[in-house]
């Protein structure tokens, strides 16, 4: 009698013990999904703003050519590049990442032809806007 006491007791503490232990570990792992789900919508958030940076100076490098402002047109360009690099090296899509290589390929070509102030660089620059445009994560 004294032992089936005894078993008796163990079985509820152990079911004490479970029933205190389930909630919190449930509750636990519903955060931890929670928080896995927003860290990938940040992630999303924060390659979509650079690729917001990366159409923007797209943009200001083709305004500064459209007014033959050359310089300036420079400037963006090596702004743009670099942000393309950036982006390029943190795209997790692979069609993301060889639309950026094609127009990384064309950095040295827009930079020469920046620095001699050829005005058939606005063609191009053109082209690469609307290819930096078409990109989506």
């Amino acid at each position: 009698m004294r032992s089936k006491k005894l078993v008796l007791s163990l079985i509820l503490l152990i079911a004490a013990y479970l029933a205190g232990l389930v909630p919190p570990y449930m509750k636990a792992r519903r955060l931890q999904e929670q928080m896995s789900a927003s860290a990938k919508q940040l992630q999303s958030c924060q390659f979509g703003e650079q690729l917001s940076k990366l159409r923007d100076h797209a943009a200001l490098m083709y305004l500064a050519m459209t007014q033959k402002n050359f310089g300036i047109a420079a400037e963006h360009a090596r702004q743009f590049f670099d942000q393309a690099q950036q982006v390029s090296s943190t795209a997790q899509n692979e069609a993301v990442r060889s639309a950026l290589q094609e127009v990384l390929d064309s950095r040295d070509e827009v930079t020469a032809d920046l620095s001699k102030g050829h005005a058939a660089v606005l063609e191009l620059t053109q082209s690469l806007l609307q290819k930096v445009q078409a990109v989506r994560q």
